[in-house]
């Protein structure tokens, strides 16, 4: 019950026209993601509200797109050790509470951690992003694609300038014989790895650039397997910030997405691939603008723009503008947000604690 009455605390705060105002707001979302430093077990909640405006074309397809809407409602739990770590997430943005993490992770070596129970398996970097790391209300296609929890073992770890994650989750089918399994490398090239967030928050004043590249194999929506392999790149530079991703899906490879704000599509048999760009406009804004192609059945493509603002730590506004043309739906999408809280998710072996 403690993490919810902080929560209420802060939907309730309403800052002043004074500095007072936003400071008691500060303290309160700090409390969302407090640390206990001694026992090193976490709590928090984050909470994504968003009102959106379609164009006529796209209301078209769902007339449930324009109007105010609860991204996530999420809370988290988790305890972080040097030999053991264990993280459960709650998602009650629909109204219901759904799970979403429940797992453990216990280091066998060094260089290599076993976990185990329901997670969200890393393929792409922009699956993985926590949600209030993404710059723009909702991630890429390819990252929609993998945003998903399962049951199932990852192996990773970490040596040297390079991380590495081996997974095997029961996939659509459940407990039958075929599953998906995913293979990820990552290796930085420049400087270390750093945090999964989109853009140049933190960014340091030399360059930094993180390679990744992935390979998996599917049985979701095919009558048979269907896999795929790609790549990543991570790069910034003081206040600049680029990303850029790509695949090459296979034809019997199908994962229905909806990035599009109700109106879905199907990735697969193509090359979907994306790059966004971004800068920081002082020490509170940041800009930027997505290119995506989807290389779907009905040729989607989406040309975005955002900007966020975050007025004081661990409250953000976000606001973006997307454009999407094909075949299939098309129209325009205007959303403005707020972000409060964490979803207490780390990159993965950044230190040599369990994450």
């Amino acid at each position: 019950m403690v993490p919810c009455s902080l929560l209420l605390t802060v939907l309730a705060s309403a800052p002043g026209g004074d500095d007072e105002g936003w400071l008691d707001l500060d303290r309160s979302i700090a409390a969302l993601s407090a640390q206990a430093e001694d026992e090193r077990f976490g709590w928090g909640a984050l909470v994504r509200s968003f009102y959106a405006f379609a164009s006529a074309d796209l209301t078209d397809v769902d007339d449930e797109q324009s109007g105010f809407d609860l991204d996530d409602v999420d809370l988290f739990f988790g305890m972080s050790g040097e030999e053991l770590a264990v993280r459960v997430s709650l998602d009650g943005g629909d109204g219901e509470l759904v799970l979403e993490d429940a797992y453990a992770r216990w280091r066998l070596f060094e260089w290599l951690v076993l976990s185990g129970g329901q997670f969200k398996a890393r393929v792409t970097r922009s699956g993985s992003i926590a949600p209030e790391g993404l710059l723009f209300r909702q991630r890429t296609f390819l990252g929609a694609a993998f945003d998903t929890w399962d049951d199932g073992f990852e192996l990773g770890g970490h040596y040297d300038q390079f991380d590495y994650w081996l997974t095997v989750t029961d996939a659509g089918n459940g407990q039958q014989s075929d599953h998906f399994w995913s293979v990820r490398g990552e290796w930085a090239l420049y400087d270390a790895a750093f945090d999964d967030f989109e853009g140049a928050r933190e960014s340091p004043n030399y360059m930094r650039v993180l390679l990744g590249a992935y390979l998996f194999e599917d049985v979701d929506q095919s009558a048979q397997d269907g896999g795929g392999l790609g790549g990543d790149v991570a790069f910034t530079y003081g206040p600049w910030a680029l990303y850029a991703e790509w695949a090459t899906l296979d034809d019997l490879f199908q994962r229905d997405i909806d990035v599009l704000a109700g109106a879905p599509l199907t990735l697969g048999d193509g090359d979907p691939g994306s790059a966004t760009l971004s800068r920081r406009l002082g020490e509170a804004f940041e800009a930027a603008v997505r290119m995506q192609d989807a290389d779907d059945a009905d040729d989607t493509t989406a040309l975005g723009a955002s900007l966020s603002w975050e007025q004081t730590r661990g409250a953000r506004w976000v606001a973006d503008l997307t454009s999407i043309d094909g075949d299939g739906p098309e129209g325009t999408v205007f959303s403005l947000g707020l972000e409060v809280g964490t979803s207490g998710l780390p990159r993965p072996f950044l230190d040599r604690e369990l994450r």
